[in-house]
């Protein structure tokens, strides 16, 4: 059970409402709607750096992937294995994100490699030495060079809410709030 409540439509401000309005009832989503300042940015930042991404879907989710092994983030991993496979990635690239770098590392492209080392650096260091950011500059412009360390530090941050809060793992499908202002 998570450490505080989720949230609760009828006790939640217009703007809070606003921004809950059409998403899934999922427990991340949930939790960050009790942040009656922050929850509609975090939400669009989020919707932001997720479907409106100018990453390669494989690259994000890898990326992701790999935040999440190393936040110790269960319901991220969970999550987004999920939308992994939708996107494309195979059972062993999945698993060889956890174990990297180690023996599955030829489940990855050369640039596959240096996303998750580059993750790894922001990770545990907030910075990637010069030959690794320039390895990574060879396939991403400036734009998306800046909103890789973006989304490695919004799941960073999220993965935090998940572990602090202990949200539970949903295995079940999940509804969509139909939130209406009146």
């Amino acid at each position: 059970m998570a450490r505080i409540p989720y949230f609760d439509p009828a006790g939640a401000s217009d703007r809070v409402l606003k921004a809950m309005a059409g998403k899934r009832k999922v427990n991340i989503f949930r939790m960050i709607a009790r942040s009656e300042n922050c929850a509609p940015e975090v939400l669009a930042l989020g919707h932001t750096l997720s479907r409106g991404s100018s990453l390669d879907p494989v690259h994000r989710e890898v990326v992701i992937l790999r935040v999440a092994h190393l936040s110790g983030a269960d319901y991220q991993w969970h999550e987004h294995t999920a939308v992994a496979r939708r996107v494309g990635l195979s059972e062993q690239k999945i698993e060889a994100v956890a174990g990297y770098p180690g023996g599955q590392d030829d489940a990855f492209t050369e640039f596959e490699r240096a996303l998750l080392s580059f993750v790894d650096d922001v990770a545990r260091t907030g910075t990637v030495p010069d030959d690794l950011f320039d390895t990574v500059r060879t396939e991403y412009d400036d734009s998306r060079l800046v909103e890789l360390v973006l989304l490695i530090g919004f799941y960073m941050m999220v993965g935090r809410v998940m572990t602090t809060f202990q949200l539970e793992l949903q295995t079940d499908p999940v509804d969509t709030y139909r939130l209406r202002l009146d």
